[in-house]
């Protein structure tokens, strides 16, 4: 596979996130209308980030440890923050940093469990054939 189907989901993805981190005053509508509905919004945002990064991890060559992964996008989202002292209206936030990281780290997870259960069962059914 080449590095773009591995990786691209992954640095989309991060793009979006720029992108929204970039749009001044998300106020009016970022909280859902729920409360707490900012820290859900990051939670959501992020766990995504992490679903991309588990199937770049399970597509790529070689062996990736999960810490670098899981670094890299809890490092991504603290310049995420930083990037939001620029932008009018907007402030970095350590409990939005901290919505990121808790939604990586779920969604990271949930997608290694799934392709690993996929996995799972794909040999089961080459084993009865």
């Amino acid at each position: 596979m080449n590095r773009f189907s591995v990786w691209g989901p992954a640095a989309a993805w991060a793009a979006v996130l720029f992108l929204l981190s970039a749009v001044p005053d998300l106020r009016a509508g970022s909280g859902f209308g729920i409360p707490y509905g900012d820290k859900f919004g990051h939670f959501v945002l992020y766990g995504v980030l992490g679903v991309a990064l588990a199937w770049g991890r399970n597509r790529a060559p070689g062996v990736i440890p999960h810490v670098l992964l899981l670094a890299l996008g809890a490092l991504y989202g603290i310049s995420d923050e930083f990037h939001q002292m620029y932008v009018p209206g907007r402030q970095p936030d350590f409990v939005d940093w901290i919505a990121d990281v808790v939604g990586l780290s779920i969604g990271y997870g949930t997608m290694l469990a799934v392709l690993g259960r996929l996995q799972y069962a794909k040999e089961v059914k080459e084993s009865l054939q």
